[in-house]
Order: structure tokens, then C-alpha cells, then sequence
């Protein structure tokens, strides 16, 4: 039998609509449209059925791929905290000074608010856990611990054997925190004010690499 040609689909097959995902890669195509709905409408308006609605896919299949929409949710801070530090040069390679990586930082936060309420697990937090949002039962590193990390890597990076976790923290929740109070309403240049004042301590401290 000749299959070179097959034939179309006839009126009475016409309710088959959901065929497998033919767009590329499924998980970050969801991912991206995620961060999109997110954007635009928030954290809680992120569902299942409304993702695979928008993407044309049956909601069993994002279930295959992310388990449930705590699971969906959780994907897609990840990836949204991915574009974060990226964007605030967080990533290895990058060698910017501290005070232009906290900048983008928090530019990062008032430019997409939604986005940061998610990563920073808004309406999911660990009680008690400090590091942690979760996302149903999944726990998500969050903006404070990713920002811990990174400040610690470089401290090492610039003559610090073992970092230093303790002025780490302290930049760290200094960062997040005026990112909130951006989120929140609080004026650029008072928060441009503040985040200097928080940065002043470290400058004498660690020597601020070259950009590249």
C-alpha cells in the first residue's frame, strides 16, 4: 500500500484535535508561555488547563511533563530565576562589578514583578524555612538563596579561600529586600539610595573586578 500520500483526516475524525505537540520542545515552550501568563496576569492565574489551552496540547500531557501545577509552577520559576541571573551577569564568566549586578538585580524585579513574586514564592513560602519558596510540596531555590551563592563564589573568586558567607547574607537580603520594596512602590531613587548605602561596606573589602 502506497503510504506516501496519506489521506486527510475525514469530517467525522474532525473531534481529534489534540495530536502530539508538533511546535518543538513541549517543556520549554510551556515554560516560556508560562512566564508570559505570569507576566501578565500573575502567579495564581498559571493553571494546567489554561497553559495547555494556549499552548494547543491536552493538559495530560504538560502532567507528563511537570507531574501537576505545583510542579508546572515550580518550572517555570526556575526558569524565570535562570533569566535572572543572567540578566544581572550572576552567572560563572561574568566579571561586573557587584554595585552594576545588584543594579540589574532589582531593575530585574521592578521590570517583572510578577515574575519576581513567583520565584520568590509568593504564596507557596516554607514557614520557617528562610532559603525556600514551595510551590505546593516542591521546594524552589529562591532569589535570597541564589543571590547568597552567587556573592559567596565571587568573594572566593576575588582572594577569599572559603567566601564569606556571613557578609553574603547580609548583601543578600539587602538586595531582595529593596527588590520588594521596588515591587512594593518604593520610589527608584530611594532604593537606588539605599542599595548604595548597603553596597559601601563591601567596596574596601572586596576589590571590584574589571568588566569584560
Amino acid at each position: 500500500m502506497d503510504t506516501s500520500h496519506p489521506l486527510s483526516p475525514t469530517p467525522a475524525d474532525g473531534w481529534y484535535r489534540k495530536r502530539r505537540y508538533h511546535h518543538g520542545n513541549l517543556r520549554s515552550s510551556a515554560l516560556a508561555r508560562g512566564r508570559q501568563v505570569v507576566t501578565l496576569r500573575g502567579p495564581a492565574a498559571l493553571t494546567l488547563r489554561g497553559l495547555a489551552r494556549d499552548l494547543g496540547v491536552t493538559a495530560t500531557s504538560l502532567v507528563r511533563e511537570f507531574g501537576n501545577v505545583a510542579g508546572m509552577r515550580a518550572g517555570v520559576a526556575e526558569s524565570a530565576l535562570e533569566l535572572l541571573r543572567a540578566e544581572a551577569r550572576l552567572t560563572p564568566g561574568h566579571r561586573i562589578p557587584t554595585e552594576e549586578a545588584a543594579g540589574r538585580w532589582v531593575a530585574f524585579a521592578a521590570a517583572q514583578p510578577n515574575l519576581y513574586r513567583l520565584m520568590s514564592g509568593e504564596g507557596w513560602h516554607a514557614p520557617g524555612s528562610g532559603h525556600y519558596g514551595i510551590h505546593g510540596m516542591l521546594a524552589v531555590r529562591s532569589p535570597l538563596r541564589t543571590l547568597e551563592d552567587a556573592l559567596c563564589y565571587r568573594s572566593r573568586r576575588l582572594g577569599n579561600p572559603r567566601g564569606d558567607p556571613e557578609q553574603a547574607c547580609y548583601l543578600a537580603s539587602a538586595i531582595h529586600g529593596l527588590a520588594l520594596a521596588r515591587i512594593d512602590g518604593v520610589a527608584e531613587v530611594s532604593v537606588e539610595k539605599a542599595l548604595a548605602r548597603a553596597l559601601q561596606p563591601i567596596t574596601t573589602r572586596w576589590p571590584t573586578p574589571s568588566s569584560t
